[in-house]
């Protein structure tokens, strides 16, 4: 039997029940008022639009990251296509900022787990039920699918009989498990897949997203209040164990168990086709899910974090700790980015034991002092240049590498201007307005409600 409805403030406490009568006798009790914050810092943390499904507004400072994210990404495929790898070990802090741009796939996985664990955060919170798996199956596939798959019809209906001279490829072995692979995103299961007939390589990390959907339900119930203190450190236990061992126990068993045509390597460059090298099928092994799961785990850690700090009165010292820890981060990673090889980042030990965490974490701090709107990044990211770029970075994400290969292969306006800065301004020109084609038509009404 249900008694009048009950409404439940962020304390717990029960609203509109009456109020107890006092004693005779007894004195009255005065409860102490939660003190509005008065810092500007505070105000600002109170101020913050929570991550509502059900808002419509947007944290312009996480697109700014996603803005900063994607621009990263194109820098390092317009290094590779355009412009080339330099001969010497030491080039310029541009380019060699640019080779290491393939760690911006790293701040979009931290992104995501930020954003897509939020409501089971909230949920585990307030004492609401989690989200329904089918309804969040459903809002993400309303998300990404309609972009992707008309991306998916372009690629293999059009770039690929520009790049290749036919769709004759498609007809193959390797093109029909690429064909069939893509559709469901889960071409990078397969290492004939998952170079994406080298027409779009950078399709790899959304193979990865959509296997992470499919455990978010499963996994986000594990990070909610206390129990993110077993569930983190065992995710990077995995993502360790993973990227340690599994190359060895799995690189041979790959190549006796899948069929030689098949196993098909399209070379990142040139895109000509080969014998899948045993460093890249190693390479193949080590990015699967398990290996990349703790940049998603910190971000739901960050979520967790991001809901506690949001549910209680805001307290001045840690979030400005955590806005100059973010901004330290800025400052300290650039230059040593700068100066580490990319030899290192892709195969050293060192990096993968102890520098790629530490990036990682740095990259959670900075998706929660956007989130939190906490000063210096929020005026860093919530730039008149990065948001717009961020708004559409999903669609840029997509089309930017295929635009890259029609100008480097000249297809696509070859005489408009020579020399590689202005073959790298045009590509990344045409990359958004395509990209903003793109938003207009597939996205703009199915963009997230989840900031």
């Amino acid at each position: 039997m249900q008694d009048r409805t009950r409404i439940f403030a962020e304390n717990g406490a029960l609203r509109n029940l009456p109020k107890p009568r006092p004693e005779p006798g007894s004195k009255p009790v005065h409860r102490r008022r939660r003190r509005r914050p008065t810092d500007p810092l505070s105000i600002r943390i109170a101020e913050a639009p929570r991550l509502d499904p059900t808002l419509p507004d947007r944290n312009r400072a996480l697109d700014g990251i996603r803005g900063l994210a994607i621009l990263w990404v194109f820098a390092f495929h317009a290094n590779a296509l355009l412009v080339g790898w330099p001969s010497d070990a030491s080039p310029g802090w541009g380019p060699s900022l640019a080779q290491k741009g393939l760690l911006g796939v790293q701040l979009f996985f931290v992104l995501s787990g930020f954003l897509l664990a939020q409501p089971w955060m909230t949920a585990a919170e307030t004492g609401t039920p989690y989200p329904r798996t089918g309804t969040f199956f459903a809002r993400r596939a309303r998300r990404i699918l309609p972009t992707y798959w008309l991306h998916l019809a372009l690629l293999f209906g059009v770039i690929l009989p520009i790049l290749r001279g036919s769709s004759a490829l498609l007809a193959s072995d390797i093109g029909q498990i690429n064909l069939w692979l893509h559709i469901p995103l889960l071409h990078f299961l397969h290492p004939g897949s998952s170079g994406s007939l080298g027409l779009n390589m950078a399709l790899w990390s959304l193979s990865i997203e959509a296997q992470f959907y499919l455990l978010l339900p499963l996994l986000a119930p594990l990070f909610v209040r206390n129990r993110v203190l077993i569930a983190l450190p065992a995710a990077l236990a995995v993502a360790l164990l993973w990227k340690t061992y599994a190359p060895d126990l799995l690189t041979e068993w790959l190549y006796l168990s899948v069929s030689p045509s098949r196993l098909v390597f399209f070379d990142p460059v040139s895109g000509r086709a080969g014998p899948f090298p045993v460093e890249m099928m190693r390479f193949f092994l080590e990015r699967q899910l398990p290996g990349e799961i703790i940049a998603f785990a910190l971000g739901m850690a960050a979520a967790n974090l991001y809901t506690r700090l949001r549910s209680v009165e805001p307290v001045r010292q840690p979030l400005r700790a955590i806005d100059m820890a973010a901004f330290a981060f800025l400052v300290l990673a650039t230059p040593m980015l700068i100066h580490l090889s990319l030899a290192e980042i892709l195969t050293g030990v060192g990096w993968r034991l102890l520098g790629m965490p530490l990036f990682l974490a740095g990259c959670t701090l900075l998706v929660l002092a956007a989130a939190l709107r906490t000063p210096l990044i929020d005026r860093i990211f919530a730039s008149p240049i990065l948001v717009p770029i961020g708004i559409v970075s999903y669609s840029l994400f997509l089309w930017h590498e295929p635009v890259l290969r029609l100008v480097a292969t000249g297809r696509l306006l070859p005489n408009a201007c020579d020399g590689a800065p202005c073959r790298v301004a045009l590509a990344l020109g045409l990359a958004l307005l395509v990209a903003g084609a793109s938003y207009a038509l597939t996205e703009h009404r199915r963009s997230w409600r989840i900031r």
